[in-house]
């Protein structure tokens, strides 16, 4: 097994675990102060007529790219789960135990984690493009085509950072992908600004969606260590690996329906009774309110999947930290919300976006639904239970769309009610299976 000192003392690697956690910490920040600063210069350029058209491409396209994110968690865990389980000394190559890996993971097909993310990638990439006679129906812009095929690029490039991504966490390089998250979000903001100073009110915001997909190639060209990371080893072979990833991508797309893709379930199921200006100030209070959760944890999903695979043997009981920690945040920000949540959008966004404080501070607590969902999800993924994990963002996802369409009231009311007591349930499905799975650790998913 390796020992935390040779992880550290690892090429690429931050000079030691806090450091690089340190790193990773700066990173999220700066990712969710600029996505907060894309919406700002968007919702400024745009209005609130032309918000939701921006929103949509921008939750479609993140939508999409979370379904890659499939593949980045399979990574992680693969990787780290192949190095928790070699023997000391068995480095690859090395000695008799590290011969005798190599022909294992030879006669199973050794997985390798580049192509990996380009194959997928070709056939996101081709969804895109087979889809694009369906977007017009769904609010989606195409932009004469152009929009698509931004799209299309876009998310081939997603895919192959999902791979980057997954290899960086797996070796814990939290220094390289710590660089990786800074300039995803750093290119995304530019473009952003470029698009804003030159008056663009479409096809530049939609550009600057996709902007940081590039960010792998760069990596690749000047780190060693990233080049290193995508030559891991993982703990299967491909039949196994990409099972286990097409089923992580599956509950990927349920959580990419409960987070980034949210707003397309807002514009699908608008009334008659729901004026245009609160549907625009209602995808843009969601976006707000449930980011100071959700950018930190989708930051840290690879780093949340290593703490469960390290406490494997604590079973469900390792869910009590994280759990009541996203739990607290969100109260704390419900009430930071009700207070100054109605005056800061006014000062930022202007008039047009207003919203109550109530209302803000309700889709702030439901955020901690679709958090603890995050949380219980991949504590799910790191103990081998894929199905369970898929079923408990399924469930979450098919409870928050009836309860949009069939509880009674305004917009505002339904969308808060949907997204926290939908992932209440699925939190409930990964609860009770993980604790059925630690009674009867034998038995197979």
């Amino acid at each position: 097994m390796t020992t935390p000192a040779a992880a550290e003392a690892e090429p690429g690697a931050a000079p030691g675990a806090a450091g690089g956690m340190r790193a990773l910490t700066l990173a999220t920040v700066f990712a969710a102060a600029s996505g907060y600063l894309v919406m700002l210069i968007a919702g400024r350029a745009l209005g609130p007529a032309d918000y939701p058209l921006f929103a949509t491409y921008w939750g479609a396209f993140f939508a999409l790219g979370g379904v890659a994110n499939g593949l980045m968690q399979e990574v992680t865990r693969a990787v780290r789960s192949a190095r928790e389980n070699r023997a000391p000394g068995a480095d690859a190559g090395a000695g008799a135990g590290g011969a005798a890996e190599a022909r294992t993971r030879s006669s199973r097909g050794a997985v390798r984690l580049l192509p990996a993310g380009l194959t997928l990638g070709l056939i996101l990439a081709a969804a895109v493009v087979v889809s694009a006679p369906a977007w017009p129906p769904l609010g989606l812009p195409t932009f004469s085509g152009a929009g698509v095929a931004i799209m299309a690029f876009g998310i081939l490039g997603f895919s192959l950072q999902a791979a980057t991504a997954g290899a960086l966490s797996g070796t814990e390089r939290w220094g390289l992908y710590a660089v990786l998250l800074t300039v995803d979000a750093a290119l995304r903001l530019a473009v952003a600004g470029v698009a804003w100073g030159l008056g663009d009110t479409g096809l530049g915001f939609a550009v600057a969606t996709v902007a940081g997909a590039v960010t792998w190639a760069l990596l690749i060209a000047l780190s060693p260590g990233t080049r290193a990371a995508l030559a891991s080893a993982v703990d299967s072979g491909r039949r196994r690996f990409w099972r286990n990833t097409a089923t992580a991508m599956l509950a990927s797309a349920g959580t990419s329906a409960l987070v980034t893709g949210f707003p397309l379930f807002v514009t699908a199921t608008v009334r008659d009774s729901d004026p245009a200006p609160l549907v625009g100030a209602v995808i843009l209070a969601i976006t707000l309110t449930r980011a100071p959760l959700l950018v930190p944890l989708t930051s840290f999903q690879s780093a949340i999947i290593v703490y469960f695979v390290r406490r494997r043997d604590s079973g469900p009981r390792s869910l009590a930290a994280p759990l009541g920690l996203v739990t607290a945040v969100g109260i704390v920000g419900a009430g930071a919300a009700w207070l100054i949540g109605p005056w800061l959008i006014r000062v930022l966004f202007g008039g047009d976006f207003e919203l109550p404080g109530a209302v803000l501070a309700a889709l702030t607590a439901a955020s901690v639904g679709t958090a603890a969902l995050m949380v219980t999800g991949n504590a799910a993924l790191a103990f081998d239970r894929h199905l369970l994990y898929n079923a408990g963002w399924w469930v979450a996802v098919v409870a928050a769309a009836i309860l949009l369409v069939a509880v009674p009231g305004s917009l505002d009311v339904r969308a808060a009610i949907a997204l926290l007591a939908g992932p209440g349930i699925g939190v409930a499905l990964h609860v009770v299976g993980l604790i059925a799975a630690a009674r009867h650790p034998g038995a197979a998913e």
